[in-house]
């Protein structure tokens, strides 16, 4: 229950100390004069009971101190331990010296029930709407930047047969909720060949094992569709089988951490666990849109969701988006032409580009008649659909007609014909490699380093590198939270030396003219 009002108050004594001791130019006063954080109470009020339970401590309070959790990297556990000995915490928390402390657990309870994923992305929203209000961001912003960096997921990878066992064991522990007595007989098969496995390597372990675990998914299966929720890790088990599977995508990598995946940060470097991908606002710095995936997802996949979340949020219409390759994708091209954004997007090569050989922009595209010409001025309109999920049409020229073409050399190495793909994109895609020769890419090249600057931040500042929690939710917490932490560091910094600014443009002594 809350309580009617805000009841913290400083006393005059402790109002004095913190005078003497917190230096006037702290980041946490800086915080404090610039940041208007009494939208929390509102902003929670209804996760709070109006007439029943014991007066909760304030949301405000609360939401305070997991701000100083990200701005000073603590655990919950140690960010009590700092607010017991630092007044400068203690000052910006409202506390006088003498106040007592919330347990630790108070604040797990508070971030993961009283405020949740949807309500830590309206507060991420409530600053950015401060940002814009304080003239940090334009009403028509000059350019954003897109990328993303990984974080690493708070479980070890286990092998492929720890995994197994690791899915077995928790298969047999949801299945004693349901069914104790088959529980118990899969609880003495497994015990009991374990041990007969003794003494072999792994790779003879576990095709055993994995004979075990599809039988119990076979039991699993076969129970009444009410209980699907409480077999929850038989699912889970029967997924890390068929990960096994030489053509499997998406693979489990951790039982703890279900929603972790394996990514590429490059072609030899893999990463377990999630991605952080961000939108900053190029003049300011802020961070104005956050999403969160796990690691093997595309990055060019997010900015259809991270521009609409911006303009969903707060209805401005950004004028040109930057973005380095890993965003070049024909769909993201359309999307920003349709909403009249500049694509200021690296363009990726295909191996065509790389073997020298004419690539599809080589080729001239009529949509109207559905023919395509090539560079020696020959004419095709014999296609067909592209297969493997992707979204256009394969033109083919006839042997007849390449044999003798003086450019067959630069065109293909291909003893038959010689097939062009043309994608649906082919127009928006011609349209951003035109862009790409400009004056006004190259500018927006130049500054995309500024979105590291703020990765950077975010990692070395803020704990972003390890998520804190598991599971796709509170790692999006997680990042939602480092991304606040920084952005309220970034707005109180932009206007205090703003204001600094100004108070100097007003204390110039002009008598001498």
């Amino acid at each position: 229950m809350l309580r009617k009002e805000n009841s913290k108050q400083i006393s005059a004594l402790d109002e004095y100390y913190y005078d003497k001791t917190v230096p006037h130019n702290h980041l946490l006063r800086q915080i404090n004069r610039i940041v208007d954080f009494s939208f929390i109470r509102i902003l929670l009020s209804d996760r709070y009971s109006k007439h029943r339970g014991r007066p909760a401590e304030e949301p405000e309070f609360m939401f305070k101190i997991c701000l100083l959790e990200y701005l000073y990297n603590l655990s919950d556990v140690q960010v009590i331990e700092h607010i017991r000995v630092n007044l400068a915490y203690r000052w910006f928390l409202g506390l006088n010296i003498d106040d007592s402390l919330p347990d630790d657990t108070t604040i797990s309870y508070f971030r993961v029930n009283r405020v949740g994923l949807d309500k830590f992305q309206q507060i991420f929203q409530h600053i950015i709407n401060q940002c814009i209000e304080h003239g940090l961001i334009k009403a028509k912003p000059k350019r954003a930047i897109i990328d993303s960096t990984h974080i690493i997921a708070d479980a070890a990878v286990p092998t492929w047969l720890t995994l197994v066992r690791q899915a077995l064991k928790s298969g047999i522990d949801d299945l004693s909720l349901v069914n104790p007595v088959k529980a118990a007989y899969f609880q003495q098969r497994y015990e009991q060949l374990w041990q007969e496995l003794k003494g072999k390597t792994r790779d003879e372990k576990l095709p055993h094992i994995l004979k075990l675990a599809n039988e119990l998914v076979e039991f699993g299966e076969s129970l009444p569709s009410e209980d699907e929720n409480e077999s929850s890790a038989i699912l889970i088990l029967k997924k890390v089988i068929a990960d096994r599977t030489d053509t499997a995508k998406d693979r489990i990598i951790s039982i703890v951490d279900p929603d972790a995946r394996t990514g590429r940060k490059s072609d030899t470097r893999t990463i377990q666990g999630y991605k952080d991908h961000i939108m900053i606002d190029e003049e300011s710095e802020i961070i104005t849109a956050v999403k969160v995936t796990p690691a093997n997802a595309e990055d060019g996949d997010q900015l259809t969701d991270l521009v609409t979340q911006f303009h969903k949020n707060h209805n401005i219409v950004l004028k040109e988006v930057s973005a380095d390759k890993a965003y070049w994708f024909g769909k993201n091209l359309h999307f920003l032409y349709e909403n009249n954004i500049v694509a200021s997007i690296s363009v990726m090569k295909t191996k065509q580009d790389l073997t020298g050989l004419f690539t599809p922009n080589n080729f001239t595209f009529d949509r109207e008649k559905m023919q395509v010409t090539c560079p020696n001025g020959i004419t095709t309109n014999k296609f067909k659909k592209s297969k493997k999920n992707r979204e256009g049409f394969e033109f083919r020229f006839m042997k007849s007609q390449c044999n003798e073409c003086p450019l067959r050399a630069q065109c293909t190495t291909s003893k038959t014909v010689r097939s062009v793909y043309i994608s649906n994109y082919y127009f928006d895609l011609k349209r951003g490699r035109a862009h790409y020769q400009t004056e006004k890419y190259k500018e927006a090249r130049k500054n995309r380093w500024l979105i590291e600057r703020r990765h950077a931040d975010k990692v070395r500042n803020h704990g972003l590198r390890r998520s804190r929690y598991r599971g796709l939710e509170r790692t999006s917490i997680h990042a939602l939270m480092s991304s606040i932490a920084s952005n309220i560091k970034r707005m109180s910094k932009l206007i205090f030396e703003k204001q600094n600014q100004n108070h100097r443009d007003k204390s110039v002594d002009f008598s001498y003219l």
